[in-house]
């Protein structure tokens, strides 16, 4: 079954209830509530979640914090890899009210960014390698290793943080009846990488942490020259909650499928029918009629 994220309507609708009535419309079975939802649009959209249209999943942090407008929604609200303890304490607090929003819905699983390490953010130089055609010269790959190294001399403090913050996560989540997914990020910065996916899910092995694919961020990375998508798949399919599914062009990610360059035969033997399927897409760069035809697309190749 295929969902889509109400990130696509997060300045369109005028009535949060239009988004539902748009969703039954293209002739998708569920959705993912995420984290640009307000209070008021959640209370308007409630009586007809699950009934009408079951949520498959939400996005962390759900709804927006009060007071606050949609605008500041944002998976990076708060930081589960703060050394901070009392930001890591809200990340935490809001992250479990996200959870018991899960359990209320029967959604089967929150999507969580884990934060960053504390670096700079390398994307500028990525960004000059990349349309310089140098992501695989020398210049490149000596780039490349500068910033592993300094990733790796930093980020065991915030890998830490992160633990901390699953361990109090994992015992709501399995209270509640509700997987947390560790989803793949865009940035070289952010958490987790390749290596930290694998250590978290052996940490956390036989309670409810699963790994969250993102086919848009993955690949953004493989065009970096960071990573290779389907080594993310490969190594963790078995372990995979849901996925996001976006096309990419370059570096410009959250298109509909169709409109970019993933070959979605090549992630196809990845994906489970027990997987949780969301369409996530940029409203700014997907018209409806690219939506349908991703629709389509997806459908017909049977993913």
């Amino acid at each position: 079954m295929l969902g889509i994220s109400t990130c696509w309507w997060h300045n369109r609708a005028d009535r949060a209830d239009h988004i539902l009535d748009e969703i039954l419309a293209l002739g998708l079975q569920g959705v993912e509530l995420e984290y640009r939802i307000t209070h008021s649009m959640y209370r308007e959209m409630q009586p007809r979640l699950k009934k009408a249209l079951p949520v498959f999943s939400i996005h962390n942090f759900f709804p927006v914090p009060e007071g606050l407008g949609f605008e500041a929604g944002s998976g990076d609200l708060f930081l589960l890899s703060s050394t901070d303890p009392e930001e890591r304490a809200r990340a935490v607090k809001y992250t479990i009210r996200t959870i018991e929003y899960a359990h209320e819905l029967e959604a089967r699983a929150v999507v969580l960014h884990l934060g960053r390490v504390d670096m700079p953010n390398p994307v500028e130089g990525f960004l000059r390698l990349y349309t310089s055609g140098k992501v695989q010269e020398k210049a490149g790959l000596v780039f490349m290793e500068e910033q592993r190294s300094t990733r790796q001399a930093i980020a065991q403090k915030n890998l830490d943080a992160v633990l901390l913050s699953l361990e109090e996560l994992n015992k709501e989540a399995e209270k509640k009846g509700v997987f947390l997914g560790i989803e793949n990020r865009y940035h070289f910065h952010e958490m987790p990488d390749f290596e930290e996916i694998g250590f978290i899910l052996k940490t956390f092995q036989g309670g409810h942490i699963r790994y969250w694919h993102d086919v848009g961020h993955a690949r953004v990375q493989e065009n970096l020259g960071i990573l290779r998508h389907n080594d993310l798949l490969k190594s963790y399919s078995e372990q995979t909650i849901g996925i996001h599914l976006h096309d990419v062009r370059g570096l410009k990610d959250h298109l509909a499928p169709g409109q970019g360059e993933i070959d979605y035969e090549e992630i196809k033997p990845f994906l489970k029918s027990s997987m949780i399927k969301i369409l996530e897409l940029n409203a700014s760069r997907v018209k409806r009629e690219d939506l349908a035809e991703g629709i389509r697309l997806i459908r017909t190749s049977g993913l």
